[in-house]
Order: C-alpha cells, then sequence, then structure tokens
C-alpha cells in the first residue's frame, strides 16, 4: 500500500517564509566582521594615543608617538615607499621560488620511497636551523647580493611546503588512486588530475605560513649586506636610536604582509572554490 505524503498549508507557507531568511543570522554576523576589525584597530590607535600622546605614561624613547611616526613617514616621503617595495619584491620572488621547489620534492618524495629515504633524512636534519642563522654562510657564498636574501627566504619556504606536501600526498585517500586506476590513467595523469587536486586545499595554509615565514626571514636578511629594504630602514634608524622610524618600518612590513595575506586568501579561494566549506 503506498503512502501519501501530505502537506500541511500552513507548514508550506512557514517554509517559504523561512526560506529567504535561512542564514540570516549568518550573513549578519559576515556583515559585521569588517566591523570588528575597524573596532579593534580603533581600540588600539586609541591605547596608543592615551598612553604615549595624552598621558605620557610610556616615554618617547621606548615607544614613539602617533605624531612622531606621522612625520616620521612625511620626512622619508617616497623613500619609504621604495624601501617598502625593495622588501615586497623580495619576499614575492622567494616565497614562489620556495613554494613551487618545496611542492616539486614533496611530490616526488611521496611518490618514490627510493627519493624519500635518500632526500628525507637531509631535510629533516636541516628543517630545524634557523634560516637566520644562516646568514653569515649566504654572505660568504653569494656576497652583498640579492641572490643570498632570495636563497634565505626561498629555503624557509621551501622546508615548510616539502614536508607539508609529503604529508598531503601520502594521506590521499586509496580510493581516489583506485578509482583513477580503473578508469585507465597512468601514474603520471594520476598525480596531475588526482593528487594534486585533492592535496591542494590542505596545501593552503601552508602556503600562508610560508608566506608570513618568508616576510619575517626576508626582513632579518636586509640587516645585514642590503642597501634598501625595509629591513635596511629599521636597521639605520636603531643606530641612531630613532624610534619612530623602528616602528614606521614595523607597520609597513605588518600592513604588507597583511596585503598579500589577504590576496593569497582571495586566490586559494578562488582555485579551491570546489571545495565544500561551512556556511558559518
Amino acid at each position: 500500500m503506498s503512502r501519501t505524503l501530505v502537506t500541511r498549508p500552513e507548514v508550506v507557507a512557514a517554509s517559504a517564509a523561512a526560506g529567504p531568511e535561512s542564514g540570516g543570522p549568518i550573513r549578519r554576523r559576515r556583515d559585521l566582521r569588517p566591523l570588528l576589525s575597524v573596532v579593534s584597530l580603533a581600540v588600539l590607535v586609541a591605547l596608543w594615543y592615551v598612553l604615549t600622546d595624552l598621558t605620557n605614561t610610556v616615554k618617547p624613547l621606548y615607544f614613539p608617538t602617533i605624531d612622531s611616526t606621522w612625520s616620521a613617514a612625511r620626512t622619508l616621503g617616497w623613500n619609504l615607499f621604495d624601501d617598502a617595495k625593495a622588501t615586497a619584491a623580495r619576499v614575492v620572488a622567494s616565497w614562489a621560488i620556495g613554494c613551487a621547489l618545496g611542492t616539486l620534492t614533496g611530490l616526488v618524495l611521496a611518490r618514490s620511497k627510493i627519493a624519500y629515504y635518500l632526500i628525507n633524512p637531509i631535510i629533516e636534519a636541516l628543517r630545524p636551523i634557523p634560516p637566520i642563522a644562516l646568514i653569515p654562510f649566504t654572505l660568504i657564498w653569494f656576497g652583498l647580493t640579492e641572490e643570498g636574501r632570495l636563497v634565505l627566504g626561498a629555503l624557509s619556504c621551501f622546508m615548510i611546503m616539502v614536508v607539508s606536501t609529503t604529508v598531503a600526498a601520502a594521506n590521499v585517500p586509496p580510493v581516489y588512486l583506485r578509482a583513477a586506476a580503473s578508469l585507465g590513467a597512468s601514474k603520471n595523469q594520476t598525480y596531475f588530475t588526482v593528487v594534486l587536486r585533492a592535496i591542494f586545499p590542505t596545501l593552503v595554509s601552508a602556503l600562508r605560513v610560508a608566506a608570513a615565514l618568508s616576510w619575517a626571514v626576508i626582513v632579518a636578511a636586509e640587516y645585514l649586506g642590503a642597501q634598501s629594504g625595509i629591513g635596511f630602514l629599521i636597521l639605520q634608524a636603531s643606530h641612531t636610536v630613532n624610534t619612530p622610524v623602528v616602528l614606521l618600518g614595523t607597520i609597513v612590513v605588518g600592513l604588507e604582509a597583511f596585503v598579500f595575506e589577504q590576496i593569497l586568501r582571495l586566490a586559494t579561494t578562488y582555485l579551491t572554490r570546489w571545495v565544500e566549506r561551512s556556511s558559518s
């Protein structure tokens, strides 16, 4: 005996009315996110003003005032922009090179057991070493050139990506690989169409961590031997205890890193738009 689903009119009306409103609280929360960010920044600036300019609780030598920092920015003018551009160029180049090589090496290690047992011990031995500790060697090997700074930044990204890629590729569900093989895909085709697609969402967080580390390493590398860049600017200002310029350089690096992070986040979100995400 077949059953007939009886739908009450008031239930249908309630469902129709609730449909457009579903997700309403979620949309409202999303609308509040930019406002919350602005509020947090405003509170931070207000606290800075109160502690330095208004009450003089913190001495200018220890932390400069807003007015002195702004005066330093106006004094530097386009020189500040040139230094920021030089640092950003080094970061982007080293990040791209290090991430590409690290991802490629990780795929090789995940695919070949021989390569894994040959190369992985070297990577594990070098991975705990801070890239900054290698600055003296890069000065000896490359001199006061851009190559040495790029190598340091790329090395930091390489170590993060090679480990993340190896682990992600090893954790690809075997059912995906068996399905590709049953459809006649070769190993190369499986890697390009299945493995890379499966691990890319996992590698997004590694790409962002590598970007953050690259900013730190490049700025530190600019302390030694560079003739431009925010790191060079901060170093020169620290020699004369010019704390407004030191703070200004720190703020500029933070803003650059934030912008790069947002661009990277938007790009990776678009490239992984096929991934199901939480609506919250």
